[in-house]
């Protein structure tokens, strides 16, 4: 395609994308006034204030996270582009890993903050189409990542497994296809909330960010819920399920294992060491899982109560 034609068909998208985005805008806006009267949703968007100490904790706390977090994801994308010799099939998949967790450190981490902590009322100040964005590129980015582990786990199962036949291992062409894949999925996945989620008025003068399912119409609510069902199994429920299920065989592989030769102190000592690197990776691995645990059991929890008899759903922050 020639770069006019391309330049046309973009502008054609966002055009579109635009259209879509403010298709149904007064019946959003009927849809919220409805809700916010709606004594359930009322109770769900009640908002327990910090004090300011606590405040003031929670914003030094997550601003030092999001510089370390893009500190340590530039450097590890710089140094895996600068040196060759580091380009691996595995360390391709690592640089996929930390472009989107730069991602989640620069579009999850500030706003969620922001909103969140700044303001006691979770006010949004960034516009409709600001709020659609970063809806869509959040989840693009948390979607990313967690299909990135999946990939690395596979890699190192795979590479544990059969280590006597490399031909059928991950090599740079094909982690190429698969970063390539979970890009495409990702976005794919996260796409809907590009079409569903602006800002709305909750009091005057006062916006905040947050879903509305009436482009679906009547069908609207269902699609929704399916919609946060797919969320909660491909974003976390299958990821964490192979990553248990991969790192598990790895660490029997490795802790019986046998180093050939005689029992000396050298080989003792690696196979202690080999022990002590299994009970690091389920240690981190149960970490992890429990650090996502709570926010999928929120995600849960508000279907099934606080949005229950309501079209429209708010937006929990990353």
């Amino acid at each position: 395609m020639d770069e006019g034609g391309g330049s046309s068909l973009l502008q054609r998208i966002t055009t579109t994308a635009s259209e879509i985005l403010i298709r149904n805008s007064d019946e959003f806006e009927n849809s919220i006034k409805t809700t916010t009267t709606n004594p359930v949703v009322e109770e769900a968007y009640h908002i327990h204030y910090l004090t300011p100490t606590m405040k003031m904790l929670c914003i030094l706390f997550y601003s030092i996270l999001c510089v370390l977090c893009v500190y340590g994801n530039v450097l590890v994308i710089l140094v895996i582009v600068y040196f060759k010799r580091l380009r691996t099939a595995t360390n391709i998949l690592i640089l996929n890993l930390a472009v989107a967790d730069l991602l989640i450190s620069v579009f999850c981490i500030p706003f969620s903050y922001w909103q969140v902590l700044i303001f006691d009322d979770q006010r949004w100040l960034f516009g409709s189409m600001m709020c659609s964005l970063l809806a869509f590129l959040q989840a693009m980015a948390v979607f990313l990542s967690a299909w990135t582990l999946v990939v690395i786990s596979f890699d190192r199962w795979m590479a544990i497994m059969f280590v006597l036949t490399p031909s059928i291992r991950i090599t740079n062409r094909r982690a190429l296809y698969l970063v390539a894949a979970t890009w495409i999925f990702s976005i794919l996945m996260a796409l809907p909330l590009l079409f569903t989620t602006r800002s709305f008025e909750i009091t005057e003068g006062i916006e905040n960010c947050g879903e509305n399912w009436t482009y679906f119409g009547d069908a609207g609510e269902q699609v929704r819920k399916v919609y946060s069902t797919m969320v909660v199994i491909l974003q976390y429920i299958v990821p964490q399920a192979v990553l248990i299920i991969t790192y598990t065989h790895i660490g029997i592989k490795m802790w019986n294992s046998r180093v050939p030769g005689m029992q000396n102190g050298a080989t003792k000592k690696m196979i202690v060491d080999r022990h002590e690197s299994v009970k690091k990776s389920i240690l981190i691995k149960i970490s992890a899982f429990f650090c996502q645990h709570d926010f999928f059991v929120a995600i849960l929890v508000s279907e099934k109560c606080a949005f229950k008899n309501t079209s429209s759903s708010f937006s929990l922050a990353l």
